[in-house]
Protein backbone atom coordinates (compact mmCIF):
# COMPACT_ATOMS: atom_id res chain seq x y z
CA UNK A 1 0.00 0.00 0.00
CA UNK A 2 0.91 2.78 -0.99
CA UNK A 3 1.63 6.43 1.39
CA UNK A 4 -1.49 8.06 -0.54
CA UNK A 5 -3.08 4.73 -0.12
CA UNK A 6 -2.54 4.41 3.60
CA UNK A 7 -3.69 7.71 4.57
CA UNK A 8 -6.86 7.11 2.53
CA UNK A 9 -7.07 3.66 4.70
CA UNK A 10 -6.88 5.30 7.88
CA UNK A 11 -8.72 8.47 7.59
CA UNK A 12 -11.80 5.94 6.56
CA UNK A 13 -11.18 3.80 9.33
CA UNK A 14 -11.21 6.54 11.74
CA UNK A 15 -14.43 8.05 10.07
CA UNK A 16 -16.19 4.54 10.58
CA UNK A 17 -15.13 4.55 14.50
CA UNK A 18 -16.01 8.35 15.63
CA UNK A 19 -18.67 8.28 13.37
CA UNK A 20 -20.72 11.37 11.89
CA UNK A 21 -20.06 13.97 14.05
CA UNK A 22 -16.40 14.17 13.14
CA UNK A 23 -14.68 15.54 10.22
CA UNK A 24 -11.17 15.06 9.05
CA UNK A 25 -9.30 16.52 6.89
CA UNK A 26 -4.98 15.91 5.75
CA UNK A 27 -2.74 19.70 5.56
CA UNK A 28 0.86 19.84 4.49
CA UNK A 29 2.10 20.74 7.81
CA UNK A 30 5.67 23.33 7.91
CA UNK A 31 8.04 22.28 10.30
CA UNK A 32 11.32 22.56 11.79
CA UNK A 33 14.34 22.70 8.73
CA UNK A 34 11.51 23.05 6.06
CA UNK A 35 10.30 19.22 6.70
CA UNK A 36 6.57 19.18 5.98
CA UNK A 37 4.99 16.52 7.49
CA UNK A 38 1.37 15.47 6.57
CA UNK A 39 -0.96 16.39 9.93
CA UNK A 40 -4.44 14.65 10.16
CA UNK A 41 -6.75 17.47 12.03
CA UNK A 42 -9.86 15.56 13.42
CA UNK A 43 -12.57 18.05 14.06
CA UNK A 44 -15.81 17.36 16.05
CA UNK A 45 -18.89 19.74 14.61
CA UNK A 46 -19.14 22.67 16.93
CA UNK A 47 -15.50 22.71 18.54
CA UNK A 48 -13.06 25.14 17.18
CA UNK A 49 -9.53 23.07 18.24
CA UNK A 50 -8.82 20.16 16.14
CA UNK A 51 -6.22 17.95 17.45
CA UNK A 52 -3.48 17.59 14.36
CA UNK A 53 -1.58 13.80 14.21
CA UNK A 54 1.28 13.49 11.94
CA UNK A 55 0.55 10.08 9.96
CA UNK A 56 4.42 10.08 8.86
CA UNK A 57 5.85 8.09 11.63
CA UNK A 58 2.77 5.72 11.64
CA UNK A 59 3.56 4.76 7.57
CA UNK A 60 6.67 3.66 8.84
CA UNK A 61 5.43 1.43 11.15
CA UNK A 62 2.74 -0.21 8.80
CA UNK A 63 6.05 -0.78 6.46
CA UNK A 64 7.81 -2.50 9.10
CA UNK A 65 4.22 -4.93 9.64
CA UNK A 66 1.76 -2.93 11.48
CA UNK A 67 -1.76 -3.37 10.38
CA UNK A 68 -4.16 -0.25 9.46
CA UNK A 69 -6.32 -1.61 12.20
CA UNK A 70 -3.63 -1.70 15.19
CA UNK A 71 -3.01 1.68 13.57
CA UNK A 72 -5.89 3.26 13.85
CA UNK A 73 -6.59 2.20 17.28
CA UNK A 74 -2.99 3.92 18.68
CA UNK A 75 -4.04 7.12 16.41
CA UNK A 76 -7.96 6.90 18.15
CA UNK A 77 -6.13 6.48 21.59
CA UNK A 78 -3.90 9.57 20.79
CA UNK A 79 -6.86 11.64 20.03
CA UNK A 80 -8.84 11.06 22.57
CA UNK A 81 -6.22 11.42 25.40
CA UNK A 82 -5.57 14.77 23.47
CA UNK A 83 -9.51 16.13 23.02
CA UNK A 84 -10.39 16.97 26.36
CA UNK A 85 -11.47 20.83 26.99
CA UNK A 86 -8.19 22.93 27.13
CA UNK A 87 -7.86 25.46 30.28
CA UNK A 88 -6.35 28.11 27.67
CA UNK A 89 -8.53 31.24 27.00
CA UNK A 90 -7.63 31.83 23.49
CA UNK A 91 -9.04 35.35 23.98
CA UNK A 92 -6.22 36.61 26.16
CA UNK A 93 -4.04 35.77 23.26
CA UNK A 94 -4.09 39.33 21.64
CA UNK A 95 -3.51 40.60 25.37
CA UNK A 96 0.23 40.80 25.81
CA UNK A 97 0.38 41.35 29.23
CA UNK A 98 -1.07 38.32 30.04
CA UNK A 99 1.27 36.63 28.13
CA UNK A 100 4.62 37.71 29.36
CA UNK A 101 5.37 35.31 31.74
CA UNK A 102 4.79 32.34 29.07
CA UNK A 103 7.65 33.84 26.53
CA UNK A 104 10.53 31.56 25.83
CA UNK A 105 13.16 30.55 23.60
CA UNK A 106 14.31 27.70 21.89
CA UNK A 107 17.74 27.02 19.29
CA UNK A 108 16.88 26.33 15.42
CA UNK A 109 19.47 25.68 12.81
CA UNK A 110 19.92 28.98 10.90
CA UNK A 111 20.32 28.54 6.68
CA UNK A 112 17.53 24.96 7.05
CA UNK A 113 15.36 27.45 8.10
CA UNK A 114 15.91 31.05 6.06
CA UNK A 115 12.19 31.10 4.97
CA UNK A 116 11.04 30.44 8.26
CA UNK A 117 13.52 33.38 9.46
CA UNK A 118 11.73 35.65 6.93
CA UNK A 119 8.54 35.99 9.33
CA UNK A 120 10.01 35.29 13.12
CA UNK A 121 11.73 37.49 14.96
CA UNK A 122 15.10 35.75 15.84
CA UNK A 123 18.65 36.35 17.08
CA UNK A 124 21.96 34.98 16.05
CA UNK A 125 23.62 32.65 17.83
CA UNK A 126 26.24 30.63 15.67
CA UNK A 127 25.23 28.78 13.02
CA UNK A 128 21.69 29.02 14.74
CA UNK A 129 19.19 31.31 15.76
CA UNK A 130 17.23 31.95 18.82
CA UNK A 131 13.56 32.27 18.30
CA UNK A 132 10.53 32.62 20.59
CA UNK A 133 7.35 31.12 21.27
CA UNK A 134 4.55 30.90 23.71
CA UNK A 135 4.31 28.11 25.99
CA UNK A 136 0.11 27.78 26.84
CA UNK A 137 -0.16 24.37 28.38
CA UNK A 138 1.09 21.05 29.18
CA UNK A 139 -0.04 17.63 30.54
CA UNK A 140 0.72 13.90 30.52
CA UNK A 141 0.34 13.83 26.87
CA UNK A 142 2.28 16.57 25.72
CA UNK A 143 2.48 20.43 25.59
CA UNK A 144 0.92 23.16 23.51
CA UNK A 145 3.05 26.16 22.53
CA UNK A 146 2.78 28.91 19.40
CA UNK A 147 5.37 30.91 17.77
CA UNK A 148 5.80 34.16 17.73
CA UNK A 149 5.90 36.05 14.22
CA UNK A 150 6.58 39.43 13.42
CA UNK A 151 2.92 40.16 13.06
CA UNK A 152 2.85 39.47 16.90
CA UNK A 153 5.27 41.95 17.80
CA UNK A 154 3.23 44.55 16.01
CA UNK A 155 0.00 43.19 17.54
CA UNK A 156 1.58 43.50 20.54
CA UNK A 157 3.14 46.31 20.42
CA UNK A 158 6.55 44.91 21.59
CA UNK A 159 9.73 44.67 20.50
CA UNK A 160 12.64 42.17 19.57
CA UNK A 161 14.81 43.35 22.98
CA UNK A 162 11.77 42.94 25.10
CA UNK A 163 11.15 39.42 23.76
CA UNK A 164 14.27 38.47 24.21
CA UNK A 165 14.47 39.67 27.81
CA UNK A 166 11.06 37.99 28.95
CA UNK A 167 12.63 34.47 27.34
CA UNK A 168 15.91 34.67 28.84
CA UNK A 169 14.30 35.12 32.52
CA UNK A 170 11.34 32.48 31.95
CA UNK A 171 13.21 29.75 29.86
CA UNK A 172 15.28 28.54 32.75
CA UNK A 173 12.36 28.81 35.13
CA UNK A 174 10.20 27.05 33.12
CA UNK A 175 12.19 24.18 31.82
CA UNK A 176 15.20 24.21 34.31
CA UNK A 177 17.91 22.18 32.93
CA UNK A 178 18.06 18.52 33.19
CA UNK A 179 22.15 17.46 33.35
CA UNK A 180 22.87 13.29 33.76
CA UNK A 181 25.59 11.03 32.19
CA UNK A 182 24.30 8.31 29.35
CA UNK A 183 24.53 5.52 31.87
CA UNK A 184 22.03 7.42 34.18
CA UNK A 185 19.95 8.14 31.39
CA UNK A 186 19.86 4.03 30.40
CA UNK A 187 19.21 3.53 34.31
CA UNK A 188 15.95 6.10 34.38
CA UNK A 189 15.15 4.38 31.06
CA UNK A 190 15.33 0.55 32.50
CA UNK A 191 13.49 1.79 35.93
CA UNK A 192 10.58 3.51 34.43
CA UNK A 193 9.96 0.24 32.68
CA UNK A 194 10.25 -1.98 36.22
CA UNK A 195 13.61 -3.78 35.84
CA UNK A 196 15.37 -2.35 38.41
CA UNK A 197 17.57 -5.47 38.82
CA UNK A 198 18.36 -5.87 35.27
CA UNK A 199 19.91 -2.24 34.85
CA UNK A 200 23.50 -3.64 35.66
CA UNK A 201 23.97 -6.12 32.84
CA UNK A 202 22.21 -3.94 30.03
CA UNK A 203 25.01 -1.72 30.92
CA UNK A 204 27.34 -4.21 30.87
CA UNK A 205 25.96 -5.77 28.02
CA UNK A 206 26.21 -1.88 26.19
CA UNK A 207 29.61 -1.34 27.39
CA UNK A 208 31.32 -4.33 28.14
CA UNK A 209 33.15 -4.52 32.26
CA UNK A 210 35.04 -1.56 30.78
CA UNK A 211 33.48 2.50 32.14
CA UNK A 212 32.54 3.98 28.71
CA UNK A 213 34.08 7.28 28.22
CA UNK A 214 32.23 10.37 30.15
CA UNK A 215 29.37 11.44 27.98
CA UNK A 216 26.91 13.63 29.47
CA UNK A 217 23.24 14.53 28.16
CA UNK A 218 22.20 18.26 28.27
CA UNK A 219 17.82 18.29 27.78
CA UNK A 220 15.53 20.89 30.07
CA UNK A 221 13.22 18.58 32.30
CA UNK A 222 10.34 18.26 29.54
CA UNK A 223 12.78 16.97 27.22
CA UNK A 224 11.74 19.02 24.36
CA UNK A 225 13.57 22.30 22.66
CA UNK A 226 16.23 21.29 25.44
CA UNK A 227 19.34 21.99 23.30
CA UNK A 228 18.85 25.59 24.61
CA UNK A 229 20.02 25.03 28.08
CA UNK A 230 23.14 25.87 26.51
CA UNK A 231 22.73 29.18 26.49
CA UNK A 232 21.54 28.79 30.67
CA UNK A 233 23.60 31.52 32.73
CA UNK A 234 26.22 29.49 34.05
CA UNK A 235 25.39 25.90 32.88
CA UNK A 236 28.53 25.20 30.87
CA UNK A 237 30.52 27.81 32.96
CA UNK A 238 29.92 25.72 36.02
CA UNK A 239 30.15 22.42 34.71
CA UNK A 240 33.30 22.95 33.08
CA UNK A 241 34.89 24.02 36.25
CA UNK A 242 33.60 20.71 38.36
CA UNK A 243 35.23 18.98 35.79
CA UNK A 244 37.74 21.20 35.52
CA UNK A 245 38.38 20.39 31.51
CA UNK A 246 36.76 22.10 28.21
CA UNK A 247 33.72 20.84 27.34
CA UNK A 248 33.00 18.88 23.11
CA UNK A 249 29.24 20.11 22.94
CA UNK A 250 27.66 17.55 20.30
CA UNK A 251 23.88 18.98 18.94
CA UNK A 252 22.15 15.91 18.88
CA UNK A 253 18.78 17.42 18.17
CA UNK A 254 16.87 20.34 18.95
CA UNK A 255 16.04 18.60 22.08
CA UNK A 256 18.93 17.73 23.54
CA UNK A 257 22.91 18.13 23.38
CA UNK A 258 25.69 15.69 24.56
CA UNK A 259 28.96 16.77 26.66
CA UNK A 260 32.22 15.67 25.96
CA UNK A 261 35.19 16.51 28.81
CA UNK A 262 37.37 17.82 26.43
CA UNK A 263 41.14 16.12 26.48
CA UNK A 264 44.18 15.14 23.72
CA UNK A 265 42.83 11.82 23.23
CA UNK A 266 39.49 13.34 21.95
CA UNK A 267 39.32 13.10 18.03
CA UNK A 268 37.13 16.15 17.10
CA UNK A 269 37.13 14.92 13.42
CA UNK A 270 35.64 11.22 13.95
CA UNK A 271 33.17 13.33 16.15
CA UNK A 272 32.01 15.71 13.39
CA UNK A 273 31.95 13.06 11.35
CA UNK A 274 29.82 11.30 13.36
CA UNK A 275 27.36 14.36 13.86
CA UNK A 276 26.68 14.13 10.46
CA UNK A 277 26.10 10.48 9.87
CA UNK A 278 23.87 10.42 13.00
CA UNK A 279 21.66 13.40 11.66
CA UNK A 280 21.16 11.74 8.16
CA UNK A 281 20.77 8.00 9.40
CA UNK A 282 18.81 8.51 12.98
CA UNK A 283 17.35 12.03 13.54
CA UNK A 284 14.20 13.28 11.98
CA UNK A 285 14.81 16.15 9.65
CA UNK A 286 12.40 17.96 12.09
CA UNK A 287 14.57 17.59 14.65
CA UNK A 288 17.82 18.51 13.38
CA UNK A 289 19.92 20.98 15.29
CA UNK A 290 23.59 21.30 13.24
CA UNK A 291 25.87 19.33 11.53
CA UNK A 292 28.86 20.97 13.22
CA UNK A 293 30.19 20.29 16.77
CA UNK A 294 30.83 22.99 19.35
CA UNK A 295 33.77 23.53 21.54
CA UNK A 296 33.08 25.73 25.25
CA UNK A 297 36.39 27.15 26.47
CA UNK A 298 36.50 27.79 30.01
CA UNK A 299 39.34 30.46 29.63
CA UNK A 300 37.20 32.49 27.54
CA UNK A 301 33.52 31.18 28.92
CA UNK A 302 32.64 31.34 25.15
CA UNK A 303 31.10 28.54 22.70
CA UNK A 304 32.77 27.89 19.25
CA UNK A 305 32.12 26.23 15.81
CA UNK A 306 34.91 23.52 15.78
CA UNK A 307 36.16 23.85 12.26
CA UNK A 308 37.19 20.30 10.60
CA UNK A 309 40.70 19.73 12.11
CA UNK A 310 41.49 23.03 14.02
CA UNK A 311 42.80 22.96 17.43
CA UNK A 312 40.22 24.27 20.24
CA UNK A 313 43.78 26.20 21.69
CA UNK A 314 44.19 27.47 18.32
CA UNK A 315 40.71 29.86 17.86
Amino acid sequence: MVYEEFQAAVTSALKKELGQDYQMAIQKVPKNNGAILDGLCINKKGETIAPTIYLNSYYEQYKEGWSVEELTKEILAIYQSHSRPLSVDFSQLNNFSTLKNNVVYKLIHTHANQELLKSIPSIPYLDLSIVFYLFLEKNETGQMTALIHNRHLTMWNTTLEELSELAFKNTPLLFPADLKTMIQIIQDIICQKGERESAAPVIEELFGSQPPAPLYVLTNTAGINGACTILYPDILKNFSATLNQDLVIIPSSIHEVLLVPYDSTVSLDDLSNMVNQVNHAEVPMEERLSNHVYFYSRQTDQVLILQDSVSPHLS
